[in-house]
């Protein structure tokens, strides 16, 4: 009995000791699988990451198939929330740091089955022998970044948009239905934005307006705060800059009524606008804004004081970088003003009264002589211009134009098409003056300045002795391919001989002879015979191709040579 029972305990020991040894080795196999399923470098059997299978694949193998599925998009990784009034935001993966690469997604469909414990991986591994494992990879958003691109669209719509509930654009004023109600959650689009980059949801996520009330829209005041007649850009003389162009606006007001009366509240109704572009943009004028030399002139000023320098160049100085709009006129006295001690004016050799005497602003004719000059060349109109006394050497005969404070004076006006601008130069190296008209050459004409002139005969006592001459000037126009356009006097003008240089006839002894006068002293200018002499000028070049003038051409109309037709004498300085 006891033996039976000792044999029994010894069987049951065995099973036990047999059965140990079975699950340990059962353990061991499991345990070698999971080591080896956990050492391998493919991915599980069964895996994918967002549609992609990769099971099978090494992470090399795994980069390509994703790449070649699209998963690196070369940017396109974002999402957009369409927002009123056609606003939008747009947050990228890259921006919000929520960028996952197709080798980051490799790296986690590996890692689903080998980054664990190898009984927890052999656990994985047996589940993915028996289904499909979809790996969803997610990355954290930068929150901070995405609410302040929400934020910054957000306030684009309220700030002067939704306050007024309108946006114009290029083509179509935009207005939202209910504008003045409309609310944006600036929390639920951040999450809706950065939820979607985590997921990589890309794309448009559709944001839904909350409209509390409805708001009606006055057709007739919406029209009257957008309609708008084109405007010209033009230049500001005074504060030296162009005033932009505007675009003319207009649209259809039944339309607009029946396009509000068919939209939902919280619609952008989209009102097609007419745009009427102005002539002149700002662009346009910006090109072409005193690009051509429309006229210049220089005059010699050898042989001129230190004095007389000074005050040309302090005159020619205050009118350079005037600028004349379209129909302005110009005063030389305006300009320069009162010519006084205390604004740096000296005393140098003037005419008055049919006399050179030294005054303050002695010189100054200079610069309005080369001006007038300079306007006739550029075709501008002439408003007044007075003749010197006695003729001067420094520009041909009929080109100049004396000035005194407050009379007379010189005036032209900006007859053409665009504003034209003064500029004067004083060259103390080559002694001269030079000043240029600058504008906007719209056609390629160009004047040239003839002249002709005959002697005056005005004495009674000696009607045979010359006491002057006088001069007709003529404005040739031409096209730019040398063709005359127009010729048309331009100016009489009269100059009286100094008395020394007049030259009287030698009269017979008288009985008792007086004591004889000192001689008269050699004229400084000689005395015109037919006409006066012409000093060198620089004008325009002209046009190859354009007729030869004779300056002593005389016209019809020029009366006959005893003619008296004298200009008044200033009477202030006027040299």
């Amino acid at each position: 009995m006891a033996k039976k029972r000792a044999k029994t305990k010894d069987k049951s020991r065995r099973g036990v000791i047999i059965a140990a040894a079975a699950v340990c080795a059962v353990l061991a196999a499991v345990s070698a699988f999971g080591v080896y399923v956990t050492g391998t470098d493919r991915i599980f059997k069964g895996v994918s990451v967002s549609g992609t299978a990769l099971g099978g694949m090494t992470r090399q193998q795994a980069i390509a198939a994703l790449e070649a599925g699209g998963w690196d998009d070369g940017g396109e990784s974002a999402v957009t929330v369409r927002l009123p009034l056609e606003k939008h935001v747009t947050v990228t993966a890259a921006e919000a740091g929520a960028e996952i690469t197709a080798a980051d997604a490799a790296v986690a469909a590996y890692n689903y089955g080998h980054d664990g414990n190898i009984f927890s991986n052999l656990a994985i591994y047996i589940k993915c022998l028996f289904g499909d494992n979809d790996i969803t990879v997610t990355a954290e958003a930068d929150k901070a970044v995405v609410r302040e691109k929400v934020e910054e669209a957000v306030s684009e719509v309220t700030d002067g948009l939704l306050t007024s509930g309108v946006k114009i654009e290029d083509d179509a004023v935009l207005v939202v239905k209910g504008a003045k109600a409309v609310s944006i959650d600036t929390d639920a689009i951040c999450t809706m934005i950065a939820e979607a980059l985590e997921n990589r949801n890309y794309g448009e996520c559709e944001y839904e307006v909350q409209v509390e009330e409805a708001v009606e829209l006055d057709i007739d005041e919406l029209y009257e705060s957008i309609h708008t007649e084109p405007q010209d850009a033009y230049y500001d003389s005074e504060a030296g800059e162009i005033v932009e162009s505007v675009k003319g606006y207009d649209f259809d007001k039944s339309e607009a009524e029946r396009l509000w009366a068919s939209a939902d509240y919280g619609d952008t109704v989209m009102i097609p606008l007419t745009v009427t572009e102005p002539e002149l943009t700002t662009e346009k004028l910006a090109s072409m804004l005193f690009s051509d030399v429309l006229g210049t002139a220089t005059t010699s000023l050898t042989g001129s004081s230190l004095n007389r320098i000074t005050n040309i160049t302090l005159s020619a100085g205050i009118i350079n970088g005037t600028v004349l709009n379209p129909g302005e006129t110009f005063s030389y006295n305006e300009a320069v003003g009162q010519r006084t001690a205390e604004r740096g004016f000296k005393e140098a050799g003037a005419y008055s009264g049919g006399q050179v005497v030294q005054e303050l602003g002695g010189g100054i004719c200079q610069v309005s002589s080369t001006l007038y000059y300079s306007t006739l060349l550029a075709n501008l109109k002439i408003d007044n211009r007075v003749c010197h006394y006695f003729g001067v050497s420094y520009l041909p005969t009929g080109l100049d134009a004396t000035v005194s404070w407050k009379s007379p004076d010189f005036k032209f006006t900006n007859n053409r098409e665009y504003p034209v601008k003064l500029e004067t130069e004083v060259n103390t190296g080559n002694n001269t003056l030079t000043v240029r008209i600058l504008g906007t050459d719209v056609d390629g004409s160009y004047v040239k300045m003839t002249y002709a002139s005959w002697l005056v005969y005005n004495n009674a006592k000696y009607p045979d002795v010359a006491t002057g001459y006088k001069a007709a000037t003529y404005r040739w126009v031409y096209d730019k391919d040398g063709n005359l356009l127009s010729k048309a006097l331009e100016a009489y003008s009269e100059y009286h001989y100094h008395e020394e240089s007049i030259q009287y006839p030698e009269e017979s002894p008288s009985p008792s002879p007086s004591p004889s006068p000192s001689p008269s002293p050699s004229p400084t200018e000689p005395p015109a015979e037919s006409a006066t002499p012409s000093p060198t000028v620089s004008v325009s070049p002209v046009p190859s191709g354009s007729p030869a003038v004779s300056p002593a051409e005389t016209p019809a109309e020029t009366p006959p040579p005893g003619t008296n037709e004298t200009a008044p004498p200033p009477t202030e300085p006027v040299g």
